[in-house]
């Protein structure tokens, strides 16, 4: 077999651009055929599951309103209130294809977002194009392999999570940016610039890091692994250090042009829980279960499962995962076809393929990927999935038939061994013997392995019935094309169905038609209950009920100081926390009445002293509940404690002594100057409050509350009530770095309470108290965008300043 590099650079420049329109208008196509059944059956709206309806459809709304209304920084609908860029540059702030929707109206957004996914797959396939093309001696084979990467088993499973492709459909880019850049068995003598490439490479750099910070952070890695083992293996070392210099300092200067995002970007994972557990102890060299190692198997074997839904191997360490591999219709067979074919030969796409599967199968190399989370992640198997897909169109288009053929027959074998494995003799629940019980959610595994039988049966029929290569390119060509068509639709399906067609009218219904009828007039925030989760954020209300993962570090700190509840993903209280929602300033609870089976509030099982005041008749579904205990924002306490002092009381079994105390730091509560009484641990722990005290103390906060408080674009504005001696007043705002506070115009430091939110102290009287938020390091970040962006102009003009100079020379 010729595993000769093929170079690109004498391909005409027309004919690859118009290669790329074409690949891209054929993945577009292809995944709007496969949404197509979804797309229809609701009538023109894609519905899904999971993470899909309740956090990509309700951020993209959101996100686009508050641009378009020029709120590009704080946002109150972000839980407590949050920095717009920094809680969503993880999903969508970076993403070219949200920033498409600007345009549009708002109520399009949710018809548009399969055309949007759409428009990634078309991205994916023409840029895995231009990188497959480097390799291979046909056009027909690197569209193969474009196909194969843009509808592989980690894209489809991934569509739950929309911002996923976006950093897939990019990558391709950066693997040929850095390939150019390192390309250097040309014979210099001396360190080059590298010219165009080197600009690429910075360009590359930046546009990744943009598009989405997680993914660029695991491709740094990769790329750093890749450069070890092709670009280190029979060097000079002159040479590879000419290398790392060129690599460096071009992606020092694409990270810094990308420096404002990336600094407004980090103040969202700042502090985030998420970050702090690590893997220890047998964790680290060796995954709990077995299982996980066959399941890794299965994802490269067979189409994948669903997130959420496992099926064969399944534990709950994978839920969501993202753990697939399966490339449509071939699998592993060109991989392994590729193993034979170099067998005992040192090749860098064998070396970087086994190097990832090793890291696949050691927990701690897994993780790196992810800061070492704790939380299993398949996140970064897109990488060597290109790398796979390059492999199998390279062995379609020069293999002689011997070695495919083996790689088939392999793939089919482990396939069917699958199968055996799922029919396996198990006993139920009350030890009787039951065939075919080893995979959970049956149905989906079922379904995906009737469509994996399929392919693998034109698989067989195109690799061992045809003679000429070209032909077996072009039917793998057809072949894939079907199979990456139908496996997506497969996959659609499989989420699809999981919410019944009810379930799906009811979403349109209740998220996208209604928004529930409340007083308006003075800020409040609402909650809705766990089936219309972040639907507020489509409604525009302020809520302390959101799923979203990137929020600031003070929400997490608040949550587990102030309440003993450890945020992860969600902010989501239990519902006996009365006064937790009185704190929050919570005054209505949405219960979805047709949804929600459990009726937590007709039951009287909900938070007391909350009463109904609609019916779901009246709002499409949705029982509506006020709390007669709400406290409007801005009130003072007659009491505090310290933060150490609250914590040996234990915060969870003191709800109601939130509305009774303001938990201070040790350091301020130490040196505290006000009329408020200080109580210790026991005072807190002996203090029962009962329910006729408890409306008395919310009486008394409410009383003390500012008689006005308006949301500004960038924080907000409130006037006190006329106070007789100095005050600290509470609002439930985080008080994150950034947040300027004035009275009466002049400045006065923000302090920190209840572990994360603020207190902003007053003299006697009537003030009028101005809150704004400007992101921390806001100028330095644009400083560093503004200084790469310099070099980078400045190395364009210094080469056309050398190209002028030469032509100069060459003319004398």
């Amino acid at each position: 077999m010729d595993n000769n590099y093929v170079a690109d650079n004498n391909k005409p420049e027309f004919g690859k651009c118009r290669m790329w329109f074409c690949m891209f208008f054929l993945g577009a196509l292809m995944y709007v055929l496969a949404a197509l059944y979804v797309i229809i059956k609701h009538n023109g709206l894609f519905f899904y599951y999971g993470d899909y309806n309740v956090q990509q459809v309700p951020f993209y709304i959101l996100a686009h309103r508050a641009i378009r209304n020029g709120q590009l920084f704080w946002n109150w609908n972000l839980d407590l209130g949050g920095d717009l860029i920094a809680d969503l540059s993880f999903y969508l702030m970076g993403s070219p294809f949200f920033w498409i929707t600007i345009p549009f109206p708002e109520n399009w957004l949710p018809y548009m977002m399969p055309f949007l996914m759409a428009l990634k797959y078309g991205v994916a396939a023409a840029n895995a194009f231009l990188y497959m093309r480097r390799y291979t001696k046909t056009n027909r084979a690197a569209q193969l392999g474009a196909i194969l990467f843009a509808f592989c088993g980690f894209n489809a499973t991934n569509i739950v999570f929309n911002h996923f492709t976006d950093a897939v459909a990019f990558f391709p880019l950066l693997m040929i940016a850095f390939e150019d850049l390192c390309d250097f068995d040309k014979g210099q003598s001396k360190f080059e610039p590298s010219r165009s490439r080197w600009i690429f490479f910075a360009v590359m750099t930046c546009v990744c890091s943009i598009v989405n910070y997680y993914f660029f952070f695991g491709q740094v890695i990769f790329l750093a692994l890749y450069f070890l083992l092709r670009y280190i293996p029979g060097r000079k070392i002159g040479d590879i250090f000419k290398n790392l210099l060129r690599l460096v300092t071009a992606g020092c200067v694409g990270v810094m042009i990308a420096g404002l995002f990336l600094v407004l970007a980090s103040n969202g994972v700042l502090g985030n829980s998420r970050l702090d557990n690590i893997l220890m102890g047998y964790d680290v060299v060796v995954y709990s279960s077995g299982y996980m190692y066959w399941d890794i198997l299965k994802s490269m074997i067979m189409l994948p499962d669903i997130i959420g839904r496992g099926t064969l191997f399944f534990t709950s360490g994978v839920k969501n995962a993202s753990l697939a591999v399966y490339l449509p219709m071939f699998g592993l067979a060109g991989v392994i076809a590729y193993f034979k074919a170099l067998k005992g030969k040192s090749d860098w796409k064998k070396r970087m393929l086994v190097a990832s599967l090793v890291i696949a199968f050691i927990p701690v190399l897994n993780s790196m990927f992810s800061l070492f989370n704790s939380q299993y992640y398949a996140r970064w198997f897109y990488m060597p999935i290109l790398i796979m897909s390059l492999v199998t169109c390279e062995m379609v288009e020069r293999d002689k038939g011997e070695n495919i053929r083996t790689g088939t027959l392999a793939t089919i074998i482990m396939f069917i061994l699958l199968i055996v494995i799922a029919i396996l003799p198990s006993r139920d629940d009350d030890g009787n013997v039951v065939y075919m019980k080893m995979a959970s959610n049956s149905d989906i595994f079922w379904r995906d392995v009737l469509g994996t039988a399929i392919f693998c049966s034109i698989l067989i029929l195109i690799i061992f019935l045809t003679r000429k290569i070209k032909t077996r390119v072009n039917l793998s060509f057809a072949g894939t094309v079907f199979a990456g068509c139908i496996g997506t639709m497969i996959i659609l399906i499989n989420g699809s169905t999981l919410i019944s067609d009810y379930g799906m009218e009811q979403w349109k219904l209740q998220m996208l038609d209604t928004k529930p009828t409340i007083d308006e007039s003075s800020f409040s925030r609402i909650e809705t209950d766990s089936t219309s989760t972040n639907y507020e954020m489509r409604w525009g209300m302020p809520t302390i009920h959101c799923f979203l993962s990137t929020v600031p570090g003070q929400i997490f700190d608040f949550y587990e100081g102030a309440a003993g509840i450890k945020r992860t993903v969600e902010s989501d209280s239990p519902l006996s926390r009365a006064g937790l929602r009185c704190l929050l300033s919570a005054r209505y609870y949405v219960e979805n009445t047709r949804i929600n089976d459990k009726d937590e509030f007709l039951e009287g099982e909900g938070t007391f002293d909350y009463e109904q005041v609609s019916t779901e008749e009246e709002m499409n579904g949705f029982t509506l509940f006020e709390n007669t205990n709400y406290i409007p924002m801005g009130f003072t306490f007659d009491y505090f404690t310290s933060e150490s002092d609250w914590i040996a009381a234990d915060p969870a079994d003191n709800d109601l002594a939130l509305v009774k105390v303001l938990i201070l730091p040790d350091d301020v509560a130490d040196t505290y100057h006000g009329d408020m009484t200080r109580l210790s641990a026991s005072d807190i722990s002996n203090d029962e409050i009962d329910i006729y005290e408890f409306r008395t103390l919310c009486n008394s906060r409410r009383a003390s509350a500012c008689t006005e408080f308006t949301t500004t674009a960038d924080g907000f504005t409130a006037t006190t009530k006329e106070f007789k001696e100095y005050e600290l007043v509470f609002f439930s705002v985080p008080n994150v770095p950034g947040m300027k506070a004035t009275v009466d115009g002049k400045e006065v430091d923000i302090i920190t309470a209840d572990y994360g939110l603020m207190a902003i102290p007053v003299e006697k009287g009537k003030h009028v108290i101005e809150v704004k938020y400007r992101p921390t390091n806001f100028y330095l970040g644009l400083y560093v965008t503004v200084i790469g962006v310099c070099i980078l102009i400045g190395y364009i003009v210094f080469l056309k300043a050398r190209e002028n100079n030469k032509k100069i020379e060459e003319q004398d």
